[in-house]
């Protein structure tokens, strides 16, 4: 699955750029969705919609928004780190 949150990398970097180098992954969560409401929006709107198209027992290939997020922080965190 594509990325639907445009400039997804651009918003995640001004989210590390607010929050400095002392911060967890529950503060960086809290930012993003403060800052980006509209984004948190769709990835809760997506996951929704994935949920109620897939039919039962099946598993669709987007994971729960906090995961989601969870993840997001997780993946980008050591890159921000090394620059």
């Amino acid at each position: 699955m594509g990325s639907f949150i445009r400039n997804k990398k651009e918003k995640i970097k001004q989210v590390f750029q607010i929050l400095g180098s002392d911060h967890t992954e529950e503060d960086f969560i809290n930012t993003f969705k403060k800052l980006y409401p509209e984004d948190w929006q769709k990835v809760q709107d997506v996951w929704s919609y994935e949920e109620k198209c897939t039919p039962p027992g099946k598993r669709h290939p987007m994971p729960h928004p906090d995961r989601y997020m969870k993840e997001m922080y997780r993946n980008h965190k050591p890159r921000e780190n090394n620059k």
